[in-house]
């Protein structure tokens, strides 16, 4: 039997707020998403990568996802201490201040350079 070995990847920057997690819907055709990508509402109430295209960022993924080819349901945190630098967005995409706030008043904080 092989031993899998823990590797951090620095997501959670710590517990000064409660880390709670939930599920929402991937929207097919997102493709192979990584823990830490945030992910915005659309108008069909479905989840994509935080980009130009939909609303404001609400909840970040907590496991590696594929919604390649199918709509796919995902944890999600939806409360919680985040690094900044480990959070993952559309190429060319950048957290709007609108984002940030919608995150906080979530219950989602984003901490920079930890």
């Amino acid at each position: 039997m092989a031993v899998e070995r823990f590797a951090p990847d620095n997501l959670i920057a710590d517990d000064k707020h409660t880390l709670a997690t939930g599920t929402v819907t991937v929207k097919s055709g997102e493709g192979a998403l990584v823990r830490g990508s945030v992910l915005m509402r659309d108008s069909n109430d479905k989840f994509v990568l935080a980009d130009t295209s939909a609303g404001t960022a609400e909840v970040i993924l907590a496991d590696d996802v594929d919604a390649t080819s199918a709509d796919t349901v995902a944890n999600v945190y939806v409360s919680g201490d985040f690094k900044a630098e480990s959070l993952i967005v559309a190429s060319g995409y950048t957290l709007a201040e609108a984002d940030k706030v919608a995150l906080k008043n979530a219950g989602i904080y984003i901490v920079a350079g930890l």
